[in-house]
């Protein structure tokens, strides 16, 4: 697949790298797709589900850099550093702020690729922050998210003040023994989500074990109401 590299800046943040994979024929609709903590747009959890919407799908994607990863990190980059990073990065406004680095994000695959649909893949950490963006992006069309959890309130504000706004259609990943996120918290969000369309595809393991066939299961998924 055609890899191209863009700088997109949002009001006073410094620019930062979008990837934009494309198929060999123009694509057909276009996928948003978010990585997870301590990662980057080039890890084999953007890079294998990219390469079977642009390859087998015929679909572009578009999957940025997210703030304090990748080219964007700063400090240390041991994992302990980074989910701290994260942590006071997302209760100091960076929900805000990703919502408005997504939002603009959106904006540039609907200029680059002719008022296309769009939808949105983000597993993990990228449920966190695509939530938030989904709750106000009727541009949307649907979206992939999972492997991320919420309790009820006073717990997860950001969370449970997002989910029943996104409308969209949703494909929901499970894993029953997470162990990051457990089955509760995941149940707790995929049952807060506002969408009246909603498919939970749920399986045994831990939460990095998301077989080939669940990912193709979801890409097919965003495909067909692409």
């Amino acid at each position: 697949m055609k890899e191209e590299v863009v700088e997109l800046r949002v009001e006073e943040e410094g620019p930062f790298p979008v990837s934009v994979w494309t198929p060999q024929a123009k694509p057909r609709a276009v996928v948003l797709l978010g990585h997870g903590l301590g990662v980057d747009r080039t890890h084999s959890t953007v890079q294998m589900p990219a390469e079977y919407l642009v390859e087998r799908l015929g679909l572009a994607v578009v999957a940025p850099d997210l703030p304090r990863h990748g080219v964007r990190r700063e400090g240390a980059g041991d994992m302990a550093s980074v989910t701290a990073a994260w942590q006071a990065y997302w209760t100091s406004g960076g929900a805000a702020s990703l919502r408005d680095e997504w939002v603009r994000i959106a904006a540039f695959a609907r200029e680059r690729f002719g008022g296309s649909r769009l939808g949105y893949f983000g597993l993990s950490l990228a449920t966190q922050y695509g939530v938030v963006f989904l709750s106000n992006a009727p541009q949307i069309a649907a979206a992939v998210l999972g492997l991320f959890g919420s309790e009820p309130p006073p717990k997860s504000a950001i969370m449970n003040a997002c989910a029943p706004r996104v409308q969209c259609p949703i494909y929901f990943i499970q894993k029953q023994d997470d162990e990051i996120h457990p089955r509760a918290s995941t149940d707790h969000l995929y049952a807060t989500l506002g969408s009246a369309e909603k498919v939970l595809d749920s399986s045994p393991g831990r939460h990095a074990a998301v077989s080939p066939e669940t990912l193709a299961r979801a890409c097919r998924f965003l495909a067909e109401r692409l």
